[in-house]
């Protein structure tokens, strides 16, 4: 072992030795006419193939020049032995494979052969030939690679109709096969549902007092896309979501108690402007599915249609995504939107900023949504919601944060954390005079994508 590791020693000080000498030298002579003449004498003199590389690899790199001005060639050349028909270059992988510890049979592979005498062959040069060097591969990578990887779906510009197509069958062909041309399904559809539980226990002699209590959420997701690949886009999303508590020894009139109540439908219907920008009509109505009672009472807070919120807007839709897809979302902007709150219940009007009375309201003013998702770690993600929209009178701003994290295919946690700002009714008000609202929940259960 210590003479294999003094040979590797002294192998490194003798070709650090001689490198550093002919890169000086080559550093000395070097300017730009001298570099200019090393190209043309490289591109027009076949000889000095031989005179860089030696003699053994000559033949392959002469191989490679005749298949280049003659594409009817037969066709020899790998991803190994093109370095060599391109002008001299300084690879430092080859003055790497210099170093190494013979421990791989080369001799069995190939390919591994190739790329290895060709490695010496650029070494040997740097070492005998530095003056022939015109570039380091740094400048190589600079200067763009052979081909651009296409991140997301190709468009094509072809209307896709029905055709009859009259095709002879012949023959040899049975007379049962039929030619049928069928249109591409352009919608995608996708969802997922989950069920996640919560739990809480105090003895009875706690310190600090406290209810035990039992909670279960249930969500759906159901999506329904459609994209012609060219100019026209239109996004469904139905959202349900249902979720309810044990209410203790401090509630005595219900048993249960809702910790999150919606029902939202999303439908966005977008014509290509430029790129990923789209004018865009958007129709959003969200609800409760249960009542919730106040406290200890009968008194209803909210029920199903009490309030249903309905928003119906024109505007812009920018979306947005990096190479990898890690993070992707797009942003609404929306001058003008209708937005009506209504109560199929007239006696929780007032509760929700409804004259006493009346059913509904409306009013005009702009709007903004922000949707985004990040995959921040291979099982962890974050799904954000972001609505703004005012009349100039009352301000609504909703901000739905969902951090998921994957244990398998089945079980996930979830943390929802919901603030909210409303001042459209003096009910939303709190003790302080806020009208800053917020929500959270962290529960763990089972979760199926389709």
């Amino acid at each position: 072992m210590p003479f294999v590791f003094i040979m590797i020693m002294c192998r490194y000080i003798i070709f650090t030795f001689f490198l550093l000498a002919s890169l000086t030298s080559f550093a000395v002579v070097r300017d730009d006419s001298t570099e200019l003449s090393k190209k043309v004498v490289w591109r027009y003199r076949v000889d000095s193939v031989a005179d860089v590389y030696g003699k053994s690899l000559a033949r392959l790199a002469m191989q490679h020049k005749a298949e280049a001005e003659h594409p009817s060639h037969e066709k020899t050349v790998d991803a190994y032995s093109l370095r060599m028909v391109l002008p001299p270059t300084f690879y430092s992988s080859s003055v790497l494979q210099q170093f190494r510890v013979e421990d791989t049979d080369i001799y069995a592979d190939p390919h591994l052969l190739r790329m290895y005498m060709v490695n010496d062959a650029f070494a040997n040069m740097y070492v005998n030939n530095p003056s022939f060097i015109v570039q380091t591969d740094d400048q190589v990578e600079k200067a763009g690679t052979l081909r651009d990887d296409v991140h997301g779906s190709l468009t094509t510009e072809t209307k896709l109709t029905d055709k009859v197509v009259n095709v002879d069958l012949g023959p040899d062909m049975d007379e049962g096969v039929e030619l049928v041309t069928r249109k591409p399904n352009f919608w995608k559809l996708y969802g997922d549902g989950s069920l996640q539980f919560s739990q809480n226990y105090f003895s009875d002699n706690w310190y600090q007092g406290g209810e035990n209590y039992y909670s279960f959420l249930s969500l759906l997701t159901l999506n329904a896309n459609y994209d012609n690949k060219q100019n026209i886009q239109w996004e469904n999303k139905l959202e349900a979501r249902l979720g309810f508590q044990t209410t203790g020894k401090s509630e005595t009139r219900h048993s249960l108690k809702p910790t999150d109540n919606l029902l939202r439908l999303t439908t966005k219907l977008g014509y290509k402007a430029y790129k990923t920008l789209y004018y865009t009509t958007q129709v959003q109505a969200y609800t409760q599915l249960v009542p919730l009672y106040e406290a200890n009472s009968d008194n209803i807070r909210t029920n199903f249609l009490s309030p249903l919120n309905l928003t119906v807007s024109v505007g812009l839709d920018y979306k947005f995504a990096t190479k990898n897809n890690k993070f992707r979302g797009n942003v609404y902007l929306a001058p003008c939107s209708y937005n009506m709150r209504y109560v199929s219940n007239i006696d929780l009007a007032t509760k929700h900023g409804i004259e006493a009375g009346h059913h509904a309201y409306h009013n005009f003013g702009p709007s903004v949504t922000v949707n985004a998702y990040w995959q921040i770690l291979k099982n962890l993600s974050w799904n954000a919601r972001m609505y703004w929209i005012s009349n100039f009178n009352y301000t609504n701003i909703e901000w739905e944060n969902t951090f998921n994290l994957t244990i398998n295919k089945y079980l996930s946690a979830r943390l929802f954390v919901y603030p909210k700002f409303d001042d459209s009714s003096a009910r939303y008000r709190s003790e302080d005079g806020s009208y800053f609202m917020m929500k959270e929940m962290l529960s763990v259960g089972f979760t199926y994508n389709w």
